[in-house]
């Protein structure tokens, strides 16, 4: 495995090398920032390149790399220096800023690395006795993988057609609380946190890893994010397949299993992009055409009927002539769909900055009809391309998201940047250690729970107070795992007889 990481390593520097004396020229700004923020991004990233670093410093260097070095760089190779969502075209002006702030949260996510490696050193935390639902699912492996693939396809179609929780609507229905949240739980944590029980418990009892199981488990990843219409479901399947490279001894037919999990990876990704793309846009055609026909009144009629108004809220270039269709819209992700450089500028850009701004934030509340604090204080939405629509079944609504490196910096104060970052990375980095300690080293589950910490914090800034059903969320999933890979109904039984 070190041998992979050193051939990857290799490639990212060379990518990094070649990229940055692309954009050398066309940058704007100062150089020397740049050659620095290039330095310190690609050296983090290939700083946790290696099978000793947790999958929670990898993720969110990962992360950084392609929200704030790649998205800056391509855009300026391929989109003539235009950061999209980093608000009005001056705001580029401020870009030495932008790229100095990030340089400082970057340094203290490395330096939060550096003394994790030094302060908490992993071991091997293993439970010989096996649980009661480990020995049940060993004993009824068909049977529960039946029942358990009936459940996801029930909860995933349940989602899509009563509308439940799609990603860039909202709607207004009068299912319960409860099961809203029930529902948006077990497809984003409560499935895959069974999937990755599943396939732990077989690595760790039978000693093999089933093409079987990692079959199906990639179908429900799959089946629970298309039915949200969400296009993440890459990084989902690949914080799965790469938590497998820690069991590459225990792999027979290393081939087919590569051939396997590279057509699964492959054909589910284009599926889900297709899917999603092309339903996200039907219902943006929908809402729109709503819209319109709310203007219709006796005396009025409406000579053009295109969907232009559509169009704007789903912008697939930055070039007006090309045309939206889910092709395009997948084209346009790869480099905008990261957050990190944009909203930095557009925050750094802002002379409202100051501690008052920042709890001022922290009072936002979810709402339906307008654009958040975040998109109005910093002007993202400066040629109204963003704007609410409400439709006769569903809104319209797709929030621009900060990031909480960006989110911190609404102080307008370094220090409190740094050690915000510096403390929460720190966190973040043990709570994996946590996680693995209380489930028997599971590095499956530890990689999906790392994962999606990661994908929070950069998907951070819109009713921030809310984050509490997000830590519920987690510590829900981590004690179903722990209930799951510790509990012994014997050994209770036992003792209350005694």
């Amino acid at each position: 495995m070190n041998q992979v990481f050193k051939t990857v390593n290799f490639f990212f520097i060379l990518f990094a090398i070649i990229i940055t004396s692309l954009t050398i020229s066309r940058h704007t700004g100062n150089i020397y920032y740049y050659i620095l923020f290039s330095v310190i991004t690609n050296a983090l990233l290939i700083y946790t390149l290696n099978s000793r670093s947790l999958f929670f410093e990898i993720y969110l260097s990962s992360f950084i790399w392609l929200g704030f070095w790649f998205k800056y760089s391509l855009s300026l190779v391929f989109l003539n220096g235009i950061i999209y969502d980093s608000g009005p075209l001056e705001n580029m002006i401020n870009i030495d800023k932008a790229i100095l702030v990030s340089i400082v949260a970057i340094s203290s996510v490395f330096l939060s690395f550096i003394l994790r490696k030094k302060i908490y050193r992993e071991n091997i935390y293993q439970i010989k006795k096996i649980s009661f639902f480990e020995k049940s699912y060993l004993k009824f492996r068909k049977e529960s993988i039946f029942l358990f693939i009936i459940l996801f396809c029930i909860v995933a179609f349940l989602n899509l057609h009563l509308n439940i929780y799609q990603k860039g609507f909202i709607y207004q229905h009068e299912i319960s609380f409860l099961i809203v949240n029930f529902i948006k739980w077990m497809l984003i944590f409560g499935m895959t946190t069974l999937s990755c029980f599943f396939i732990y418990t077989e690595i760790l009892r039978l000693q093999k890893i089933s093409p079987l199981l990692i079959t199906v488990a990639f179908f429900e990843i799959c089946l629970s994010y298309s039915s949200m219409l969400s296009r993440a479901v890459i990084m989902n399947l690949s914080a799965i397949t790469f938590s497998l490279s820690k069991y590459l001894d225990l792999i027979k037919n290393k081939k087919f299993l590569f051939m396997l999990i590279s057509s699964l990876l492959i054909s589910m990704i284009l599926f889900n992009n297709y899917f999603s793309n092309h339903i996200r846009i039907n219902f943006a055609q929908e809402v729109g055409n709503d819209v319109k026909n709310k203007q219709i009144s006796d005396k009025e009629k409406i000579k053009n009927k295109n969907t232009d108004v559509v169009i704007k809220q789903f912008k697939v270039s930055n070039d007006p002539k090309v045309k939206l269709n889910p092709i395009n819209m997948s084209s346009f992700i790869i480099i905008n769909r990261w957050s990190g450089i944009d909203s930095m500028i557009a925050i750094v850009s802002s002379k409202k900055l100051s501690f008052e701004l920042f709890f001022q934030s922290l009072k936002e509340k979810k709402i339906i009809n307008n654009k958040t604090f975040y998109e109005t204080t910093f002007k993202v939405d400066w040629d109204g391309g963003k704007e609410v629509m409400t439709g006769e079944k569903r809104v319209l609504k797709g929030n621009t998201l900060p990031g909480l490196f960006s989110y911190l910096f609404y102080s307008g104060n370094y220090y409190f940047l740094f050690t915000s970052i510096f403390v929460l990375t720190f966190i973040f980095s043990v709570f994996e250690i946590f996680c693995k300690r209380i489930t028997n080293n599971n590095m499956i589950f530890a990689s999906f729970i790392s994962f999606m910490i990661c994908f929070r914090m950069f998907n951070f800034g819109y009713a921030p107070r809310d984050t509490y059903l997000f830590v519920i969320s987690v510590l829900l999933s981590v004690l179903m795992i722990f209930f799951l890979s510790r509990f012994n109904f014997f050994s209770l039984r036992k003792k209350n007889n005694n």
